[in-house]
């Protein structure tokens, strides 16, 4: 799954064309780097790629002041189709990362509590500092709008859809807690 490609197409699609530049303020607006791990160095990479595919095309090419010359490049037919092949691939399928929490746990050390629960702690912290931020983020975009006038409310599920994830995180550390307390008097 090329999480890229998908927002990058999604973007020529939904916004038009645009140039390497355009996409990346648009990424930053979105977000899309701490969400989607879309990193700024990719952009142009993938744009490469996608334009020697043929799913997207250059229109012109802009020169403002002193900039060098931008190249303007907008979704094609087959781009189109690629996007709902990503788009499919993406809501259809489950999760797909390695869950390096998982592995931290297995492999912790027995002799080591206190470590191990200084970690969950901080990790805890780290998940209702997000969930906050979530929240105020979705709540923030459903008010002003990000790129368009008002948040869609496929835009505000996605957000809500990661506010319960971290609920549903926080409430794995009240188990999680339990667990590593032992079995409770009687």
């Amino acid at each position: 799954m090329n999480l890229t490609r998908l927002i990058c197409l999604g973007l020529f699609a939904e916004h038009g064309p645009r140039h390497g530049h355009q996409l990346r303020r648009d990424v930053e607006t979105f977000k899309a780097d701490e969400w989607a791990g879309i990193r700024a160095g990719s952009l142009h990479r993938e744009l490469r790629l996608m334009a020697g595919e043929g799913l997207i095309e250059a229109v012109r090419t802009e020169q403002v002041g002193r900039w060098p010359p931008r190249t303007i490049y907008q979704i094609t037919s087959a781009g189109r189709r690629e996007l709902a092949d990503l788009r499919e691939q993406a809501v259809a399928r489950l999760q797909e990362v390695p869950d390096a929490m998982a592995v931290g746990l297995i492999f912790a050390a027995p002799q080591e509590p206190f470590v191990l629960g200084g970690l969950l702690a901080r990790h805890r912290e780290a998940v209702q500092a997000e969930l906050g931020r979530l929240a105020l983020e979705r709540e923030r975009g459903l008010r002003e709008g990000f790129l368009q006038p008002s948040l869609s409310p496929l835009e505000a599920a996605a957000f809500r859809r990661s506010e319960l994830r971290a609920e549903a995180e926080l409430a794995w550390h009240e188990e999680c807690d339990q667990l590593l307390a032992g079995p409770k008097a009687v």
